[in-house]
């Protein structure tokens, strides 16, 4: 934690990239993407992961989520629940009561625009699906998505 006592985010190289990272693994990781104004308001992307869950299906769902983002260049910040207790307790206060599944506690990836809860995997493959990703996550659609079309 910062001097303010905000959480500090540590940035990690996109794999592939050749560059070795120095830092070694943290519960939050930035991927921060594309340019703007300094003044400029952006939603807070953030997909709850588990890095050390022992379920392939979940890994492939964790991972078709942050390539997806990735890919559009949608900026996201990627937290680790098996890493923070209290990250993993706020994800799970945070889903609304009628989305909780009906036996146990909901299963990652669990994807938030800021505050808001946009949805699980199954919702996120859906609107892929689809085509309106973007309203999924509470952005404004891109020139080449079916959202942006009159």
């Amino acid at each position: 934690r910062g001097a303010a006592g905000r959480l500090q985010l540590r940035s990690r190289p996109v794999r592939g990239s050749g560059v070795p990272s120095a830092t070694p693994p943290c519960p939050v990781r930035s991927r921060r993407r594309g340019g703007g104004a300094a003044h400029e308001v952006k939603m807070v992307i953030r997909a709850f992961v588990a890095s050390s869950s022992g379920s392939v299906a979940i890994k492939k769902r964790q991972q078709d989520v942050v390539r997806f983002l990735e890919a559009n260049r949608i900026e996201f910040e990627e937290v680790d629940i098996t890493m923070s207790e209290e990250k993993r307790q706020w994800m799970y206060k945070n889903i609304p009561e009628d989305r909780q599944p009906a036996q146990g506690n909901p299963l990652p990836p669990q994807i938030f625009s800021d505050d808001r809860y946009c949805g699980d995997y199954d919702g996120f493959f859906e609107s892929k699906e689809s085509n309106t990703v973007f309203s999924f996550l509470g952005l404004k659609p891109t020139l080449t998505s079916k959202e942006s079309e009159p």
